[in-house]
C-alpha cells in the first residue's frame, strides 16, 4: 500500500486521554502511543478570536476540568491587571486518530475535553493586551484590540500549513516572530491528516508563535474535512465564533478601518447562494461605516491561478463586480502550493485589482506552471515554487505587501493604494 494511501486511511480507535499539551512529545508505533494529562490541565494552549474594539474570545482545551479558568490580563504598554473567569464546556472526542509518518505527532485522543472561553470585556481600543492563563507563562501571549480607522497595523497571511511534513511552517512563523502583527488570516488547510504527518495535537504546539502573536482567522479548507467528523469535533470545536456576522465558515472581521471577509470554497458560491447574498449586504454596510478604507477578501480555492489546481471563474464574475463597487484592494487564496501575484484589470481600465495565492505555508510544493497558458496568466506579475508567508502592512496611503521565504529573505514586495 502507497504511503498516500496509508495517510488517507487513517485509523479511528476509541480510546481514553487527552493531548499532551504545547511541546510535542514523542510518541511510538508510528503515530501516537497515548499521552498522559499534563500537570496543569491545558492540553492545547490559548488562542483569541472575535476581537474588536473593546473585546476577545479566549480559548484555551483542558484535559482536565480542574485545570485553571482564570486569565490575568494587562496592556502591553503598562497598567492595571484584571482577571477574567472561562466559562467550561464539556465535549466528547468519538475517534482517535494518528499521524502514521511522524513519531513526534502525538494522537488526537478519543475522550472528554473541556473547552475554556474566557470572554474579555470592557478593552480599549488600538490597544495590546497581555494574557496569562492560571498564572503560567507557558500559557501566556498578546492580542490586539481593533484599530481606529487610519491607523497603521500589520496582518500575518498564510495558506496550506502542513507543519508536520518537514520545517517550512516553524521556520516560516520564526521569521514573523520578529514582524509585529495583530492578527493572522488563513486562506484554508490549515491541518493535514491526509499528509500523515498531522494532527491537531501537533498542529497547536507548532503553530504556538502566531497563536501567541495575535488573533488567528481561519477559512475553511477542503482538508478540514478530511473526516467525517473533522469539521463539527475540530476545526469548529476550536475556531467556532472567530469573527461577526455571516456563519462560522463565512464571517468578516474589522480593523483600522479595513474590512476583511472569508469566504467558504467548499460551499456553493453561485447566484443563489447564500454567502453571495451575504457578501453583497455585508460589503455594502461595510463600505457605508465612518472611516472605511478598503477590504481584503480570502478563502481557499482559487478564483484565479497558473498552477496545478482548477479556478472558479464564474464565482470571480460573480463576486470581483462586488469587489470593484465597494473597494476590495486584496484577495487572498490558497490551495495551489506555491506563489502568485496577479494584478487584474477592472471594468475601469485605470484600476487593477491584486490576487494573491499564498499557498505555501508548509504543504509540498506542486506545480506553479501547469496551466499557464490560460489567458489570466499574462496578468500573473509575480510567481515562484518555494514556502512562504505574506506580511501585509496597512499603511495610511493603502496596503504594502512582502513576501518572506524561511530564510526570511524578500521573495515579492507590492504597494497597493486605497481604492
Amino acid at each position: 500500500m502507497s504511503k498516500l494511501t496509508w495517510a488517507r486511511a487513517l485509523v479511528a480507535l476509541t480510546a481514553v486521554g487527552c493531548g499532551n499539551g504545547e511541546t510535542p512529545a514523542a510518541a511510538s508505533g508510528g503515530g501516537g502511543s497515548g499521552s498522559a494529562c499534563p500537570k496543569p490541565g491545558i492540553s492545547k494552549r490559548p488562542w483569541t478570536l472575535g476581537i474588536d474594539e473593546t473585546s476577545a474570545r479566549l480559548r484555551w482545551e483542558a484535559c482536565a476540568d480542574t485545570a485553571s479558568r482564570d486569565v490575568e490580563l494587562t496592556p502591553e504598554a503598562g497598567g492595571a491587571a484584571q482577571t477574567f473567569t472561562a466559562t467550561s464546556t464539556a465535549f466528547t472526542i468519538d475517534n482517535t486518530y494518528y499521524a502514521p509518518f511522524n513519531a513526534d505527532a502525538p494522537a488526537d485522543e478519543a475522550g472528554t475535553y473541556f473547552n475554556r472561553q474566557a470572554l474579555l470585556t470592557g478593552l480599549t481600543a488600538g490597544t495590546c493586551y497581555r494574557y496569562r492563563v492560571g498564572g503560567s507563562d507557558a500559557h501566556a501571549g498578546r492580542f490586539c484590540t481593533a484599530r481606529a480607522p487610519g491607523s497603521s497595523f500589520r496582518v500575518l497571511a498564510m495558506a496550506d500549513t502542513n507543519p508536520g511534513l518537514g520545517d517550512a511552517t516553524k521556520r516560516l512563523l520564526a521569521v514573523a516572530d520578529e514582524l509585529d502583527y495583530d492578527f493572522s488570516i488563513h486562506a484554508g488547510d490549515v491541518q493535514y491528516y491526509a499528509s500523515g504527518f498531522d494532527t491537531w495535537v501537533y498542529w497547536f504546539a507548532a503553530l504556538a508563535p502566531m497563536l501567541r502573536q495575535g488573533a488567528f482567522y481561519p477559512s475553511i479548507g477542503n482538508h478540514e474535512l478530511e473526516n467525517d467528523d473533522e469539521y463539527d469535533q475540530y476545526y469548529l470545536r476550536f475556531f467556532d465564533k472567530a469573527g461577526f456576522g455571516g456563519t462560522d465558515a463565512y464571517y468578516r472581521v474589522d480593523s483600522g478601518g479595513v474590512s476583511f471577509f472569508t469566504l467558504n470554497t467548499e460551499a456553493t458560491l453561485d447566484a443563489a447562494s447564500e454567502q453571495l447574498g451575504w457578501f453583497k449586504g455585508e460589503i455594502a454596510a461595510a463600505k457605508a461605516r465612518p472611516g472605511y478604507r478598503f477590504s481584503v477578501v480570502y478563502f481557499h480555492k482559487p478564483f484565479i491561478t497558473c498552477g496545478d489546481k482548477s479556478q472558479n471563474s464564474s464565482a470571480r464574475q460573480l463576486f470581483e463586480p462586488l469587489f470593484e463597487e465597494h473597494g476590495v484592494a486584496l484577495v487572498v487564496q490558497g490551495h495551489m502550493h506555491g506563489y502568485e501575484r496577479f494584478e487584474v484589470p477592472l471594468s475601469d481600465p485605470t484600476k487593477t485589482i491584486t490576487y494573491l495565492t499564498v499557498g505555501g505555508g508548509g504543504g509540498l510544493l506542486g506545480d506553479i506552471d501547469a496551466n499557464a497558458d490560460r489567458p489570466v496568466c499574462a496578468q500573473r506579475k509575480s510567481h515562484g515554487k518555494f514556502h512562504h508567508m505574506a506580511l501585509l502592512e496597512i499603511t495610511a496611503s493603502g496596503l504594502a505587501g512582502r513576501v518572506f521565504d524561511p530564510d526570511g529573505v524578500t521573495r515579492d514586495e507590492f504597494d497597493i493604494p486605497s481604492p
